[in-house]
């Protein structure tokens, strides 16, 4: 009799439970349904305990693929987590828009990942990109513009256009001589542009430092670009313990290149009143700058500055040989770049002037980044808000799914085919639709996206203009990010004729 009684005491309470859980799940349910007396959380997939629905994210080509997966389910709008970490996915532009532009200053925020602190002296602050906003971020922006937006045909535009032809001039020396991985002279190309450009420093190609220096930032730009599960599970970080001690040692290796070899020199001839040529001239005022509270920028606060904008030729360099790839891929397309090339300039090499009369060439840069579809990097919420009547609680981390905006059926025709013509007016004039948002918007836009689109369509337009292009054997372009390995694809460049 007694263990009957247990075993009916036991059923009474599995009962019981039972009960209570199925009203905990209906009151969430309710909970998360839209509308009611106030905001509620956005639907999506129930997490796994320590896992949340990282799960979710495997399995396909591209990441970010998961994320339309998620839209088709759960909606444009959908709460998800990932590890430890809160996120939202947004797959729509007017709820894009909303957190970039309309409640810009509630979601200005950037992650807090282990690896961003690790790679700028354990501050994330320091960063640029990474670093959340405040005023100092504020200011580090204000400086940079002037710089990374050379109005057409001013002083700096002019600079910028004679810098790209002389590295160019080489760099097409080197592919006429036989050269096929294109990747690490480009990146040395694109790097003394940047060089030349924001600190009036140029270093010959068989320069150590240079090069090394050069091969460091790729190899960084490469690891932030790569997912980590251990990004959302910190507890994993001491697995990626290796990679890890590899930025930090890159890192000092280029903040010693930096300040050796640039920046020193700029410090001891430094004097007050002197009219700024270029960045580091105003990063050292800056610097030498005395207010009531000292200086208005330390020096580690400038050299990161420095080092981060410097750092953005590993990104475009990458981009430009995802780039050839596409058009060497594509021979239709390389015809036609060369025919409008021939057009504009047939007895001299293509100009950044020559830009706005060559649509076809430009509308292929925008092709190749459509393709690419590199994630927007993510915003978190600096406070409890709402976006699209849902409820975004603070420190949840926002995922902004370019993917979709990109390669949706219902926003391009047939968006697995390479066609630039997709960005040409009827009128044949560049067009870019609304939903085509591949640098962010807002007060965190990306700040280099202007030198992207010069740096890119001249060297394309040059390239194009005085080779035939073929891949050294079939490969496919890899989407998802920038980066590529070191060592990747490789191209013929034979001269025309």
């Amino acid at each position: 009799m007694e263990g009957i009684h247990l075993s009916s005491a036991s059923y009474l309470l599995l009962a019981a439970l039972a009960v209570l859980l199925l009203g905990l799940v209906v009151d969430r349910l309710r909970k998360r349904r839209k509308g009611g007396k106030g905001p509620s959380k956005a639907p999506g997939p129930e997490p796994w305990p320590v896992l949340g629905s990282l799960h979710l994210l495997g399995g396909y080509e591209v990441p970010y693929q998961a994320f339309d997966r998620l839209n088709k389910t759960y909606g444009p709008v959908v709460s998800i987590k990932l590890g430890q970490v809160q996120c939202l996915v947004l797959s729509s532009l007017e709820h894009i828009r909303e957190v970039l532009i309309t409640k810009g200053d509630q979601f200005d925020g950037r992650p807090g990942f282990v690896r961003y602190h690790q790679l700028f002296d354990g501050d994330k602050q320091n960063s640029l990109a990474f670093s959340d906003w405040s005023e100092k971020h504020k200011m580090r922006r204000e400086m940079l513009r002037d710089h990374t937006f050379p109005r057409a045909f001013t002083d700096r535009f002019h600079l910028l256009d004679s810098l790209l032809n002389d590295e160019l001039h080489s760099l097409c020396g080197q592919l006429a001589a036989g050269v096929t991985n294109v990747k690490p002279a480009l990146l040395q190309s694109v790097a003394n542009v940047f060089l030349s450009y924001f600190c009036n420093a140029k270093f010959a190609q068989d320069d150590v430092g240079f090069v090394k220096m050069v091969r460091n930032f790729d190899e960084i730009f490469y690891e932030v670009n790569q997912g980590y599960a251990a990004d959302f599970m910190p507890w994993l970080m001491p697995l990626h313990a290796g990679n890890l001690r590899k930025m930090r040692k890159w890192s000092v290796e280029i903040r010693k290149f930096m300040v050796e070899r640039i920046i020193q020199k700029r410090l001891e001839s430094w004097t007050q009143g002197k009219e700024a040529a270029d960045y580091v001239d105003v990063l050292v005022e800056h610097v030498n700058s005395k207010g009531k509270n000292g200086p208005e920028m330390d020096f580690n606060t400038a050299m990161f500055a420095l080092e981060d904008i410097v750092g953005g030729h590993s990104a475009i360099a990458n981009l430009i040989v995802k780039i050839i790839g596409f058009v060497a891929q594509n021979p239709h397309v390389q015809k036609r770049i060369q025919e409008e090339a021939d057009s504009i300039a047939p007895n001299r090499s293509v100009s950044l002037t020559d830009r706005s009369q060559m649509p076809y060439t430009e509308a292929t840069v925008l092709e190749a980044i459509r393709h690419i579809s590199s994630p927007i990097v993510p915003h978190v919420a600096n406070q409890t808000s709402d976006v699209a009547g849902y409820t975004v609680e603070k420190d949840t981390l926002i995922f902004l799914n370019n993917y979709t905006l990109n390669m949706s059926p219902e926003l391009w025709a047939e968006p697995e085919k390479f066609a630039p013509e997709r960005f040409i007016s009827a009128e044949g004039k560049l067009t870019k639709p609304e939903h085509f948002l591949p640098f962010g918007g807002g007060r965190r836009s990306c700040m280099g996206y202007k030198l992207t689109q010069f740096i890119s369509f001249v060297v394309l337009a040059t390239l194009v203009q005085q080779f035939d292009i073929a891949p050294v054997q079939t490969c496919k372009v890899p989407l998802g990010n920038l980066a590529l390995p070191y060592d990747t694809m490789q191209f013929l460049f034979s001269p025309r004729q």
